[in-house]
């Protein structure tokens, strides 16, 4: 019964998943009727429906049920404001408690983001969706601009690598050169910088490991997203300030002055900014045609500081929870995806990047992470079976990646 509910849960997470990332891709700007959006209200409600449900039948802590109330009137607050990423944040992050698992939610973006490049690739071929951007010629794949491709193909590679850490295979190698190429073909450096980081990782790991106990890493780890934060703060503010700003705009193609132009002309504030129609031409044409990359400017911008301190607040404590679980596996990933956050947008889209669910699954009071892999062998290799079986055919069995 536990089994096939929990296959349940997955199986609507995914199946959202898979519907949202297609009608985000090119898919969005083609079919543009009202019903397609009316879909996404009622793939909201369902979820939150079938997350109530299993919650009442719980045994739940009053910590608990107040960390589910809360989150809960964020995500009505802000579906209500029209703010659907941000409150599909705390939905999918809600959804996932239903999971207690780091390792299904893992396994669901991963299969779900599988399928829907499948799908976007099938209505490619079937002409429905551009291969090539139309203002640019650039190659979009059936999304709508090729950092779009480039992200979801790195998301990928990230979590398959992520769940396979302790068992990489020949698959797993070759994925970098392929991924590679095709992010060089996107021109999606980022994402390629994303991807080498995570190999050099991989190949220099017990060095981490080793140095992910030292406190002053734990303390920068754990404090990393103010870090990052306080510097794209200090290039926004003062761009026009430092003649070296000229040449840190071209090698980050023209952020920091992007971010000096919304800093300047939109105040934070509690509920965020309504930013105007992009112009792409004229006297009062948009600056950087309308890109406004780079979530710790980006975020608290748009969607207000409320939102904003309180996902900083529920990324720093998940972080640091990782580092006490030696959760390491994870933590590289949190730490790349608040890497790219410097000069992208995804850490906090919750369709693009399972960080934003994570944490909030992570923060969830009473949460315990799945006993790592090399424990479960270590213990399993030193104890006695009945039964019989050889150690070799044990050690078997718990190859599960």
């Amino acid at each position: 019964m536990n089994l096939s509910k929990n296959k349940l849960d997955t199986f609507f997470l995914g199946a959202f998943l898979v519907y949202i990332t297609v009608y985000n891709s090119a898919f969005k700007q083609i079919f543009t009727s009202n019903i397609w959006q009316y879909i996404t209200y009622a793939m909201y409600t369902v979820l939150y429906g079938i997350f109530i449900v299993q919650q009442i039948g719980k045994t739940q802590t009053v910590k608990q049920w107040l960390y589910v109330f809360i989150l809960s009137l964020f995500m009505f607050f802000y579906l209500f404001r029209g703010n659907l990423n941000v409150g599909s944040i705390f939905l999918l992050g809600l959804y996932t408690i239903n999971l207690m698992s780091i390792r299904s939610v893992l396994k669901v973006y991963l299969f779900s983001f599988l399928i829907s490049l499948l799908v976007i690739g099938s209505l490619c071929v079937l002409k429905i969706l551009p291969i090539h951007d139309s203002l640019y010629g650039m190659l979009v794949l059936g999304f709508r601009n090729p950092n779009s491709t480039g992200f979801y193909v790195t998301c990928i590679l990230l979590l398959h690598w992520t769940l396979n850490w302790e068992r990489f295979s020949v698959i797993n190698w070759l994925e970098f050169p392929i991924v590679g190429i095709l992010l060089l073909r996107l021109e999606d450096f980022t994402a390629l910088i994303l991807v080498v980081i995570m190999l050099l990782v991989k190949l220099t790991y017990p060095f981490f490991e080793r140095l992910f106990k030292f406190k002053f890493v734990y303390y920068s780890i754990v404090l990393l997203p103010i870090i990052f934060l306080g510097i794209c703060l200090w290039i926004g503010i003062n761009y026009n300030n430092y003649n070296f700003m000229m040449k840190l705009d071209d090698v980050f193609t023209s952020r920091p002055s992007i971010w000096n132009y919304y800093l300047t002309n939109y105040k934070m504030n509690l509920f965020g900014n309504r930013l105007p129609d992009v112009v792409l031409y004229g006297v009062n044409r948009t600056i950087g045609h309308g890109a406004f990359d780079g979530e710790f400017i980006y975020f608290p911008i748009i969607n207000g500081l409320i939102a904003f301190i309180g996902l900083m607040g529920l990324l720093i404590f998940s972080l640091r929870k990782l580092l006490r679980s030696k959760q390491y596996t994870v933590l590289i990933l949190f730490i790349i995806y608040i890497i790219s956050a410097v000069s992208e947008n995804q850490l906090f889209i919750p369709f693009q990047c399972p960080v934003a669910v994570l944490m909030i699954l992570i923060c969830y009071p009473g949460f315990r992470f799945e006993r790592n892999q090399d424990e479960i062998e270590k213990d399993n290799y030193n104890s006695d079976r009945p039964n019989g079986r050889s150690r070799w055919g044990r050690d078997r069995s718990y190859q599960v990646y």
